[in-house]
């Protein structure tokens, strides 16, 4: 077994849990001294518990290119293609860096479900990283070709949300 090869790691369903899992594995990777990116897709609101921690952890950097006052992330509209644009440049400049052992690409698969992405894109980007760097794919819908070139696919299923019982996002367990 090879083990400075790096992984392409999708998580991906309708279940809540995909960036929080993420988020788990970059927390790790910076416990073993690993430099991690994340790069926020869609999502603009930076009042949240994972960018309150994780500007005290130097190992990992987080960005995002759409500003936004709410949590929920809702369906994209049309001002989030020029930052979703700009995030996959971003991420192309990160990946060509090779400065980072893990790259998280939050909510990835929402971009590219709605059309801000093109799906052939994220292909050509598994296809350039570097031997060594671990990517991770989250959100909703990831499409059939990047499951078939990941190394590892976990799907969270929704069983019950409290969202449906009218209880809201809560602080430090959904933001």
């Amino acid at each position: 077994m090879k083990k400075d090869q790096g992984l392409i790691i999708v998580y991906t369903g309708s279940g809540k849990g995909k960036t929080t899992a993420a988020l788990g594995l970059a927390f790790r990777a910076a416990g073993w001294g690993q430099k991690v990116a994340i790069i926020q897709f869609i999502k603009g609101f930076k009042n949240t518990g994972e960018w309150k921690i994780i500007e005290r952890i130097p190992e990992i950097d987080i960005f995002q290119t759409f500003e936004d006052e709410k949590i929920g992330i809702g369906k994209p509209r049309e001002e989030h293609k020029k930052p979703a644009a700009d995030a996959m440049r971003l991420v192309e400049k990160i990946i060509k860096s090779k400065k980072y052992d893990v790259v998280i690409l939050d909510e990835i698969n929402n971009a590219v479900h709605y059309g801000l992405v093109e799906a052939g894109e994220i292909i050509k980007l598994t296809d350039a990283v570097p031997v060594g760097m671990t990517v991770v794919f989250t959100g909703r819908g990831a499409s059939k070709e990047l499951l078939n070139k990941a190394d590892l696919v976990t799907e969270m299923k929704e069983i019950k949300h409290p969202y449906k019982l009218r209880i809201g996002a809560k602080k430090g367990i959904d933001y």
